[in-house]
């Protein structure tokens, strides 16, 4: 695809909306740099990436990669043996940590591998290195600096240096408390000057302290002179702190080396991560359009004016840069009984706009992104997009507005073939509309000819006529509402559209005399044209109309036969259950009668009762049990659709209910207003007024980008929150507060560390206004003190 072609359909715009949702710089750029792919199965899958993205933050949003860090310069650096700083092994041991914490979270998901496998190939190439984890946390502190931990040598060297200190320290206290220098000291304090220990002395008094002066005050009434009886000591201080920093140096060199040693795989992770950043950003992206899945066209036709292997069937449309609240939904349907469709009607009344939409929802769909579409929509896969939009006029290369038109169309047709798509906005413009007329006319011709699918707007009759006598070419137009002067952006496909200029005219008030001058100057066949175009459209008002009408009494048709179905099913549960109340009943009495019986073969000489007596009740108890027996082989227990069953439309993998078996089955296939329905091992076809949907088998995976619950899982009582930015810290404390809610925990540890304070700030501000946040304070110093805060939930 041209850059110039991307440009004009907006493409980087929407990149850049993408980008915006990647919270890894690497993702960023790389959705910055994605671009349209021509290859089928390529793009099939990017699409099935992007499902998995959706499935992945649907269900299972706390999979993250938080703390994801750009180390490739680092990295690269270490391995050319470059010595990295604490501050940037800091990055390093976040950018290992984010990929630990993304591969163990999501290598815990069920089913992860049969689920989501491309996902679970970006992830696996995220390395685990435990070691340069370790061995960075025990060198570099929080804060950026080398802990003793970081050697023993190291550790020795620092005793070292604060004895020395401490005995530094202790001498010159001791010259300043004596009396021996009483009359000489400006005041009793020890300072530093080029990082050696020094003592205040008055000017006037310099011979009585004998010593190496090193500054002088401001003024120059004080001097800070390094008594001759601590030079040593001062010496000893410096040499202890010189090894410090050959020690710091040598083990920065070192770690900085066993990172190099592991650039390979930790540029694999960088990439990795970005990779499973930008599939999220698409899922994100996604949800921000309420967008759905779009379905890739298989490459055959059915109608010999249609387009042998290429198909756009948009549905509900939307152009993603638009206010979704204000945006008309459009369909667009191309390329199944005609390949060139030609948009008419007025001027801002939409044109630009539907052409602009196909254009950049193609493309969005060859990126692997989800489309501001109804999930029914279809797209093919073009190797070539070309488009001719806007004015490109210029001033400096001499080129007219039709210039300038003529030399983009004439650099394209070298180029299109039957698998472009081409995309022309006001075909012929900006020249004579008679020979501008033609040209368009030409220009159709020729691209027929060359087999390619064709969406262009004009403003020329002769083009509308063009249009209804040529076979695989169809009008269309934008509706314009001359009452209230205003665009409806309705695209009507088969109905050419009207320029309605003596219409504007007359509603805006121009004199009446010269209305009807003007029309004197129609052609009368004009006339004719327009009024029959009119009488087009009030006939398929009204027949769209009736439409609606139809389908609204079918809804309650359907609506009624599920209030019935689902009563007839209420009303057999109710005898199912009365019959086996009543066998229960049944049961219990023979039983009783059973116990009567015995008693009465024990006891028949005590109670006098003949055999013949005995064994005539025997055969009542008999006959009693056989009723009970086939009153239980008669009963069957039937399945019920609940109460309030989904009203969605029926599509392959629901569960739903066969009304006339009273059986549940799951459907493989709809077809025709039939669906096949699979009950075990049998499976049927039924018409789809004799289902009823129960809702989805299983969760295989989302097509639209709808949020749902987290499934519940367990909370630990605290977070640490220390290696993060600050501007993190919001959402990564909002989906932790609320777990800790859901999982009705009292109270909850928020570490954030001591440091400058500012994720301190940042905590406090956020629980300060959350609404499950009863209260929060400083963790007592037991269990962090002012590194961590306390907050209390509050009860459900």
């Amino acid at each position: 695809m041209h850059d110039a072609v991307l440009a004009k359909l907006e493409f980087p715009a929407v990149l850049e909306r993408l980008a915006s949702r990647c919270r890894f710089g690497v993702a960023a750029e790389r959705a910055r740099e994605l671009g349209p792919s021509g290859d089928p199965s390529q793009v099939a899958y990017l699409l099935e990436v992007t499902a998995e993205a959706v499935d992945l933050l649907t269900n299972f949003p706390d999979v993250s990669i938080g703390g994801a860090r750009d180390i490739r310069a680092l990295v690269a650096r270490a391995a050319k043996g470059g010595r990295l700083m604490p501050p940037e092994l800091l990055l390093v041991q976040d950018m290992v940590a984010a990929g630990r914490n993304l591969r163990r979270s999501f290598f815990r998901l069920p089913d992860v591998e049969e689920r989501f496998p491309s996902l679970a190939e970006f992830v696996g190439h995220v390395a685990e290195l435990p070691d340069i984890e370790t061995d960075i946390g025990r060198t570099v502190g929080p804060r950026g600096d080398v802990l003793d931990t970081a050697s023993d040598e190291l550790a020795r060297i620092r005793r070292a240096i604060r004895v020395a200190q401490s005995r530094l320290t202790d001498r010159l206290n001791g010259l300043l408390s004596g009396g021996r220098y009483a009359s000489a000291i400006q005041d009793a304090i020890v300072t530093m000057r080029d990082g050696r220990y020094v003592i205040p002395v008055k000017a006037e008094a310099r011979g009585q302290v004998p010593g190496v002066v090193h500054d002088t005050s401001a003024s120059g009434q004080t001097l800070f002179i390094e008594p001759l009886d601590v030079v040593e000591l001062n010496n000893r201080w410096r040499e202890q702190q010189a090894a410090e920093a050959h020690e710091i140096e040598r083990i920065l060199d070192a770690l900085s080396a066993r990172i190099g040693a592991k650039a390979e795989p930790l540029a694999t992770s960088v990439e990795a991560v970005a990779a499973v950043d930008l599939a999220m950003a698409k899922a994100l992206l996604a949800f921000d359009l309420r967008a759905t899945r779009p379905q890739l066209w298989d490459g055959k036709s059915t109608d010999a004016n249609g387009h042998p292997t290429h198909r756009i069937s948009l549905v509900r449309a939307r152009h993603p840069l638009l206010d979704p609240a204000t945006v008309v939904p459009t369909d667009i349907h191309l390329g199944e009984s005609y390949r060139v469709l030609l948009i008419t009607g007025p001027n801002t009344g939409g044109k630009t706009v539907a052409l602009k939409t196909v254009g950049l929802l193609t493309l969005m769909a060859q990126a692997g992104l989800y489309l501001p579409a109804e999930d029914e929509s279809v797209v093919s896969v073009f190797p070539a997009v070309f488009a001719d939009i806007g004015d490109e006029q210029s001033i400096a290369q001499s080129l007219s507005t039709f210039s300038a038109h003529m030399r983009t169309v004439i650099g394209m047709l070298r180029h299109v073939t039957a698998d472009s798509l081409v995309l022309l906005d006001e075909l012929g413009a900006g020249t004579d509309p008679q020979e501008g007329s033609a040209l368009a006319r030409s220009l159709i011709s020729a691209l027929l000819d060359r087999g390619p699918l064709v969406i262009a707007t004009t403003h020329y009759s002769e083009v509308k006529a063009y249009a209804y006598a040529t076979p695989g070419v169809e009008n269309a137009s934008v509706e314009f509402d001359v009452q209230t002067l205003a665009p409806t952006y309705r695209l009507m496909i088969g109905v050419p559209g009207r320029s309605n200029a003596l219409a504007i005219a007359r509603r805006l008030g121009m004199p009446r005399e010269i209305v009807e001058g003007a029309s004197v100057y129609l052609d009368p066949d004009e006339l004719r044209a327009d009024q029959l175009l009119q009488d087009i459209r009030k006939r398929r008002d009204e027949a769209d109309a009736a439409i609606e009408r139809a389908r609204e009494s079918e809804r309650e048709a359907q609506q009624l036969r599920r209030l019935a179905a689902r009563q007839l099913r209420e009303a057999q549960q109710e005898r199912q259950t009365a019959r086996a109340e009543a066998l229960e009943q049944a049961e219990t009495e023979l039983a009783e009668v059973r116990d009567t019986l015995r008693r009465l073969q024990r006891d028949r000489e005590v109670v006098a009762a003949t055999r013949e007596h005995v064994d005539q009740r025997r055969q009542e108890v008999d006959r009693a049990a056989d009723t009970v027996r086939t009153f239980r082989r008669e009963r069957i227990v039937r399945p019920t659709a609940p109460v309030g069953a989904s009203e969605k439309p029926i599509r392959a993998g629901d569960r739903v209910v066969v009304a006339s078996l009273a059986q549940e089955g799951e459907v493989v296939a709809v077809e025709d207003g039939f669906a096949d329905v699979q009950l075990g091992t049998l499976k049927l076809r039924q018409p789809l007024d004799a289902l009823e949907r129960l809702g989805r088998a299983k969760v295989a995976q989302q097509e639209r980008a709808i949020f749902k619950p987290p499934p519940a899982e367990p909370v630990p009582m605290e977070i640490d929150l220390r290696g993060n930015r600050a501007s993190e810290v919001p959402e990564m404390l909002e989906r932790y507060l609320e777990g800790a809610y859901r999982a009705g925990l009292p109270f909850v540890r928020i570490i954030h560390g001591k440091g400058t304070g500012a994720l301190r700030e940042v905590v406090r501000n956020h629980l300060h206004k959350h609404p499950v946040v009863a209260g929060h304070e400083l963790a007592p110093p037991e269990q962090g003190g002012d590194g961590a805060t306390i907050a209390t939930i509050r009860e459900q």
